[in-house]
């Protein structure tokens, strides 16, 4: 599994985009154990801009994954497995 791309919406001193790609892959591998949630599909309450996001990201040929925190994304996950 390769991560691509993340698309993050919380500033870089609340959570970097390494911590993004390590919760990712925690998830994956069934260890990780936090506030963040790691969905495969699509939630439910996302605006424009994940949606674009998310677009650009499967017009790529990535698949996507989201991390939410609160039920709300923050970020989105462009990866190949």
């Amino acid at each position: 599994m390769e991560v691509l791309d993340v698309f993050s919406w919380l500033p870089a001193g609340e959570i970097s985009i390494d911590k993004l790609k390590q919760i990712f892959m925690e998830h994956l591998n069934g260890t990780y154990e936090g506030v963040y949630k790691v969905l495969l599909e699509m939630p439910d309450n996302v605006d424009k801009n994940i949606l674009n996001s998310r677009a650009e990201l499967i017009e790529e040929g990535k698949d996507v994954a989201f991390i939410l925190k609160g039920g709300d994304v923050i970020a989105i996950v462009g990866y190949k497995g």
